[in-house]
């Protein structure tokens, strides 16, 4: 069991150098910092308040739904967070690239990448035909995590599991 926890982990470490090193950019060290950010509380919240504050029922109940997905969502993560206790890459490997702000609690899993699929299942549940567009948007959140040095890939996908599996509970 061991070795496969090492296979696993050596996997999760080449692929987080790759998003992290390999694909560097002068406009993705641009824009991902502000992508990052659409997964952020600040984003989130103001998303949910934005849609409960709709005259529009049906607005208000998806606010409703994204209220309490990304409430129960985070409240999961905080939880994983205490009890698994993952440093950040930027704090355990060699020669990561992060951007300016470096959090200091644990990495797994991914809050951004939660509210970030969290926030697409809901709003691709209210608008069918925008599907694409959100998830496309929730990836690059997700992928932006790696590439600022925050997160394990491993860490956004438990994070995006988390936010869709949360969503489709409210929505379904």
């Amino acid at each position: 069991m061991d070795r496969i926890a090492e296979i696993l982990q050596g996997g999760d470490i080449n692929i987080f150098y790759w998003i992290n090193q390999a694909v560097r950019s002068s406009f993705a060290d641009w824009i991902l910092p502000k992508f990052t950010q659409i997964g952020g509380a600040l984003s989130s919240v103001l998303c949910a308040l934005s849609l409960l504050l709709s005259k529009s029922m049906f607005w208000h109940q998806v606010g409703i739904n994204l209220a309490l997905s990304l409430s129960i969502s985070h409240l999961i993560v905080q939880l994983l967070k205490r009890f698994v206790r993952r440093r950040r890459p930027y704090e355990v490997l060699n020669g990561v690239f992060t951007g300016l702000k470096l959090y200091k609690d644990a990495s797994f899993p991914s809050g951004h990448s939660t509210a970030a699929f969290c926030m697409a299942t809901v709003l691709s549940a209210a608008v069918p035909s925008y599907l694409l567009i959100f998830y496309s948007i929730a990836l690059i959140v997700a992928l932006s995590r790696v590439y600022l040095g925050m997160h394990y890939p491993s860490d956004i996908t438990i994070g995006a599991g988390i936010g869709i599996v949360t969503a489709a509970f409210f929505i379904g």
